[in-house]
């Protein structure tokens, strides 16, 4: 079996242009046949690296005028391998290695942040949506702002009774202990505690402390697909299997449907299992959840309006927090306008799935037992549904807090309206009163009436952060798999040609 010399470049920095530059070199030799697990320990052993502390990110580059290739699996390093062989020269290909921390990928002092330093500025904005005391989920979340100084914004976001982003608060800063804890001090003040209330995040251990101190005894919940990068990271085997089923597991409804998919989650991988342990499973699974957190599995709604907010990141902080002010007042105009045209009892996202349970109830059976008290007959299947407690033996209706398909089969069965059966959260009525008052408008400049205390302070920049030379980096690397992925396509229903469809083609026969 024959050997095959790779270089190693370290220590190293992405451009914009997706060049690795300002790199260290060295050197290791391996097997034809190396597995994803030989080449990270055959690394981790040649640069001292702790791989229970560190993940180790390898790509290389094929060609200039493609991003680089990242090897995460054994078939990344198969198809590398075959690659190598064309030429087997060490300096041919060489693997570019990026080595990360497990739980926080930067690394920032407290003394050299906003909230943790002098005489600098710390409140920068914090904006509330018109009306927040229906909300007890909060997803919290911080992106990288683009501009001069490399801070932070954070924001905290839930889900309004139509399933769209409602942000609560945003601020700048930087994300480390002593910001977020400043944070949450100032969110508690505006927002106050809730006995229902929680958090949803990324397992940021910043955002962990903080809310432990600012909101002791709140539950804090994990985003399940983070939790699932973490373990497609550092786990190698079977990752299509493994990725269906973890998430059809965190989304069980009974601990009899979680537990025979654990079972099946351990015959793939019995580390993957005890790492999701070790997170506890109250803090990503459905069935375990100490409050009813609902369809906020995920911290989504947070990375989307970090989506939003993209290239307004990119201007100086005051210009930003006036882009985030008219965003709100867009938004809340829009969304009001949109509940004012609703005339469901529900908002879309929620009488959407009410109408597809409606849906899947025609085929079942109902027993009556008493008034409330039924029976439903899902083929072999049998369930116990209580209207009077809102209670299904599927536990959907009793977790979501609107009819199943059981439940719904019974209300038919009873000829009964499903309305009272719903969660108030969920209704239209909720949705116009979360947008009723509008964001307070920001007078002219000349008009402002600036306290005497503000206008002496002196704000003196933020102590280091300031971004490296060059172009900054406005695209994320792509994975592999996402370069060759297949694309969805656009074709025309009336003559098969893509780019368009049926609806926007111009050459479309005219109707007499």
């Amino acid at each position: 079996m024959s050997k095959i010399p790779i270089m190693l470049q370290l220590n190293g920095n992405w451009d914009s242009y997706g060049r690795f530059r300002e790199f260290q070199v060295d050197g290791i030799v391996v097997d034809e046949d190396a597995s994803y697990s030989l080449l990270i320990s055959t690394i981790a052993q040649q640069l001292m690296i702790d791989t229970s502390e560190k993940i180790i990110a390898i790509k290389y580059i094929i060609n200039e005028h493609y991003p680089p290739m990242e090897i995460r699996i054994d078939m990344g390093v198969l198809v590398y391998m075959e690659t190598k062989k064309e030429n087997k020269n060490l300096g041919s290909y060489p693997l570019c290695i990026t080595v990360h921390d497990f739980n926080m990928e930067l690394s920032i002092t407290n003394e050299n942040t906003a909230a943790g330093s002098s005489r600098t500025l710390k409140l920068l904005d914090m904006s509330t949506s018109p009306i927040i005391e229906e909300y007890e989920i909060v997803v919290v979340d911080g992106t990288f702002l683009k501009s001069a100084y490399r801070r932070i914004m954070l924001t905290t976001s839930t889900m309004d009774a139509a399933g769209t982003i409602l942000p609560l608060t945003y601020v700048v800063d930087s994300e480390n202990d002593a910001s977020w804890k400043w944070f949450f001090e100032q969110f508690k003040h505006a927002y106050g505690e809730r006995p229902n209330m929680c958090v949803v995040s990324d397992r940021n251990e910043s955002i962990l402390k903080a809310t432990s101190i600012v909101y002791p005894g709140m539950p804090h919940y994990s985003c399940m697909w983070h939790i699932w990068t973490n373990i497609r990271a550092k786990f190698t085997k079977g990752h299509l299997k493994l990725s269906e089923l973890y998430f059809v597991t965190a989304r069980s409804y009974t601990l009899d449907e979680f537990n025979e998919r654990m079972s099946k989650i351990e015959e793939i991988d019995p580390c993957v299992k005890a790492y999701l342990y070790d997170i506890g499973y109250h803090r990503w699974s459905r069935v375990h959840d100490m409050l009813n957190r609902t369809w906020t599995m995920t911290s989504k709604i947070a990375e989307s309006l970090n989506a939003v907010t993209k290239y307004a990141r990119e201007l100086p902080i005051v210009e930003l927090l006036e882009y985030m002010r008219t965003l709100l007042e867009r938004w809340t105009k829009e969304k009001l306008l949109k509940a004012k045209g609703t005339f469901t009892y529900l908002g879309f996202k929620f009488n959407k799935e009410l109408d597809d349970n409606r849906t899947l109830s025609h085929k079942l059976r109902v027993r009556a037992s008493t008034d409330y008290i039924h029976t439903v007959l899902d083929g072999v299947r049998r369930y116990i549904i209580c209207l009077e407690n809102k209670r299904c033996s599927c536990e959907q209706f009793q977790l979501d807090e609107l009819p199943c398909p059981h439940a719904m089969a019974a209300l038919r069965h009873r000829d009964e309206s499903f309305e009272q059966y719903c969660s108030p959260y969920y209704t239209r009525e909720n949705l116009l009163r979360t947008y009723e008052i509008p964001v307070n408008l920001l007078p002219d400049e000349s008009k402002w009436n600036v306290p005497q205390h503000i206008s002496e302070e002196v704000v003196n920049p933020p102590i280091g952060g300031k971004r490296q030379l060059g172009r900054p980096q406005k695209e994320r690397y792509k994975t592999y798999n996402e370069i060759n992925s297949k694309k969805y396509k656009v074709s025309c229903g009336n003559y098969g040609r893509e780019g368009h469809n049926k609806r926007s083609c111009k050459n479309a026969p005219r109707k007499k």
